[in-house]
This record gives structure tokens, C-alpha cells and sequence, in this order.
């Protein structure tokens, strides 16, 4: 027996939950790829988009009946949240074309995603990634074979006999074996046998919200919702519950003590500290109703690099290419629009430091070289950040707190 595509989306994407009393708005776009190759008779197209917790938002599904790309699709998902579009193109029930990742934005408006390229499939397209002890393997399909990736190679496996979940060893007998259950695995490389497994997948890891006056936290984890009020004198821990969408935002029911959590994707700020943080939560608790925030401020600052527009209300120079980007292991990186600099940051509580640790020695023009120093003595004077309401990251600081950078993405 053989891992299966349906299998492993299954798993990625979840099942799809209730939408409960919601406005939808539609989301279209064109399919199409660049190479010269016709879509066979029967080939059938699936569209899903997923939004936070891995919820899915909306599916469409139809047979191409002989029409070749450009090929125009739509759907519809709740109005008010984000999602990301995955796209699949099958024919004799395999994948031929994917595309993944394709983000739209909160709103209520339509979405036209225009023009999405598709690539041939290619081995691990749908694979899962799983963490152990800090390093990163990925079980998945090349064709109709179980592969696993580890240390940048590719070993084939399958599956042999085993008392519970699904374990697969190399066929070439190298000792390399991986056992799947559920969330974790048991992965041996070699005849090394590596820490317990952990699956990663956007969503499962535990997700935080809190507020204060009076003080309350609840924190969903993979299996449970762990709810804390009055600053800890009432205690809940139940089974984590399936989100429906509703109203724009995702809603977490729980009679069985009483309450109800309900997030949703508007930026918010810790109202003790300042923080931001991506998400307003609201938890009404035996009637009573608490406002708060949620999300990791992290996720507001790593993915695409921010371009740097403004250096303390100076500007920059015209044409420099000023960038910084954040990683999510805590690592800085970006030009000064002259040399590359990298570092490290730090996220806490109160606020965000940054440290640059190193800096090419290029030389370059006077006007870049001097807007190069205040660059990087405005990165040592920040010790917090926002967004404002056009979406530009402000890194603030220095003597009068104020922005020090503004970057776009």
C-alpha cells in the first residue's frame, strides 16, 4: 500500500467547516502555464482556498471538457478574512499541474486573482514536513512512490507491517525507516534514529489571545482550548473545537463550559503594552464578554521583504534599494542601499529590538555611504514597531519616539 495524493491533502487542508450565517464574496481568477502542452480529455480542476486554522474556506471542482488554458475558475468564501489559493489540475485522477500559495486579502469586495501560473507537478508538491528535534524531514509523492527528504536527498520507501499507524522502510535496505502517527512520526536515518517527529502544518501550532481588566488568555493547541479568566481564578480546558466562519471571523463554540471565541483578522493593540498584534479576540464567558488580542506580533514583521521608503523623515535617496527582512528564527537581514547587513532580533512583551551583527565593506558613493550610517544607527535605536492604517511598517524609537524607518512590502 501506497501513500495517496487525496490522502496527504487531507491532511494539509482539513475538513471544511460550517459557515454559519455569512455574507460570501467571490474569488476568480485565470489558470495557465507556459509550456506548449494540451490538457488531455478529462482532465479535471480543483481549487481550494484555506484561511487560519486551516479552515477551508470554499472548493471549486469541474472538468476542463476538452477547453485548454488560459482556463477562468471561481468560487465563493466569506467575506471578511484572508485565505491562500491551492490549485490542481489532474488527468487519469494524477496531479499534471499545481500552483500553491496564492494569498488574497481580507475584505468584502470580489477578488480577481487574474493570470495564476501554474508548474508541472513535481515529487513532494503535497509533501508534509515534520520537525525532529530541529531537524526538518518531508514525506510525500514522486509519482505513484512514498518518498522521504532528509539531508537533501531523496530515499524511497514502502510501507511494511506494523502494530499501529503507517511505517515505511527504504527499499534499498539502508536502515532508513519512517512511521507516521498521526501528528508525529518516527523517522530513522541510516540506522540513526532521530528525536520524536512533529508535524508542521500553518494552523496546528498553539495559537494565543489574551486581554486585560480583567485578565483572561485562551490558548488553542492541536487537541485542546485551554481558557483562563480573572486573572486565573476560573480554569477551562476542553476538546479544541472546529472553527465555522461567521460574520467575518472565525468562531470557536464551546457550551460545555459556556463560551464562545471569536477572532478576527483586524490589526490590535495590547492596550497595557502597545503591542500589536494581528487579530482582535473577543471571549464571552457565562455571559460575560472580554475583548483582547490575538495572533503572534512576529507574523506581522517576517515573510516578504519590506522596502524601505523613509529614513527619520528624511527620505532616501532616489533608486537606493533599501530593504530589511525579518526570519522567523529570529535572523534580520537587508541592504542599506550600498552594502548587505544581517542580525538578529529580539520580540518581547514590551517591544522589538533589533541588532545588526555584520556589514559588507563595499565602498559606494558619499550620499549612499552617509544614508548607510543613518540606516543602521536608526536599526539600533528601535525598540518597537506598528503598521499604520495603509498597511507601512513603522520601526520607531530614539529620543523622541517616533518612526525612525518606513518600510512597504
Amino acid at each position: 500500500m501506497r501513500f495517496t495524493l487525496s490522502w496527504i491533502a487531507t491532511l494539509l487542508l482539513g475538513a471544511a467547516p460550517g459557515l454559519a450565517g455569512d455574507d460570501m464574496r467571490a474569488v476568480g481568477g485565470q489558470l495557465t502555464y507556459a509550456q506548449r502542452v494540451a490538457l488531455p480529455a478529462g482532465a479535471k480542476v480543483e481549487v481550494t482556498a484555506t484561511g487560519l486554522f486551516d479552515t477551508t474556506l470554499g472548493t471549486a471542482q469541474f472538468k476542463t471538457k476538452g477547453r485548454q488554458v488560459p482556463i477562468t475558475f471561481d468560487m465563493n468564501v466569506p467575506s471578511g478574512v484572508s485565505g491562500r489559493i491551492t490549485v490542481v489540475i489532474r488527468a487519469d485522477e494524477r496531479p499534471w499541474w499545481i500552483a500553491q500559495g496564492i494569498a488574497f486579502g481580507a475584505g468584502k469586495t470580489p477578488v480577481d486573482l487574474g493570470e495564476i501560473g501554474l508548474e508541472p507537478f513535481t515529487p513532494l508538491a503535497f509533501a508534509i514536513r515534520y520537525d525532529c528535534g530541529g531537524t526538518l524531514v518531508e514525506a510525500g509523492l514522486a509519482e505513484d512512490m512514498v518518498i522521504l527528504r532528509t539531508d537533501g536527498r531523496d530515499v524511497v520507501l514502502e510501507q511494511v507491517p506494523a502494530a499501529s499507524g503507517a511505517r515505511y522502510a527504504a527499499t534499498d535496505d539502508s536502515g532508513t525507516e519512517f512511521w507516521s502517527r498521526g501528528d508525529s512520526a518516527l523517522v530513522m536515518v541510516e540506522g540513526v534514529e532521530l528525536p520524536e517527529c512533529h508535524r508542521q502544518v500553518p494552523g496546528l501550532a498553539p495559537y494565543r489571545a489574551g486581554g486585560n481588566e480583567p485578565g483572561w488568555s485562551v490558548v488553542l493547541t492541536p487537541q485542546t482550548a485551554e481558557i483562563t479568566a480573572d486573572y486565573g481564578a476560573i480554569t477551562h480546558s476542553v476538546e479544541r473545537p472546529k472553527p465555522t466562519v461567521s460574520n467575518g471571523a472565525y468562531l470557536f463554540d464551546m457550551p460545555q463550559v459556556g463560551a464562545e471565541f471569536r477572532i478576527a483578522e483586524t490589526l490590535c493593540h495590547d492596550d497595557a503594552t502597545g503591542m500589536p498584534h494581528p487579530h482582535s479576540a473577543r471571549l464571552i464567558l457565562d455571559g460575560a464578554e472580554m475583548s483582547g488580542c490575538g495572533g503572534d506580533p512576529a507574523s506581522l514583521l517576517t515573510g516578504a521583504d519590506w522596502q524601505i521608503e523613509d529614513i527619520a523623515g528624511n527620505g532616501i535617496v532616489d533608486s537606493a534599494q533599501i530593504t530589511i527582512a525579518f526570519s522567523p528564527d529570529g535572523r534580520i537581514a537587508g541592504t542599506t542601499g550600498c552594502n548587505s547587513f544581517t542580525g538578529g532580533y529580539t520580540l518581547t512583551g514590551e517591544g522589538l529590538s533589533l541588532q545588526p551583527a555584520g556589514v559588507t565593506m563595499m565602498a559606494c558613493p558619499e550620499a549612499l555611504m552617509a544614508q548607510e550610517g543613518q540606516m543602521l544607527d536608526a536599526l539600533a535605536q528601535v525598540w518597537r514597531f506598528d503598521l499604520d492604517d495603509s498597511g507601512a511598517l513603522l520601526l520607531i524609537g530614539g529620543a523622541e519616539d517616533g518612526p525612525l524607518l518606513t518600510a512597504r512590502r
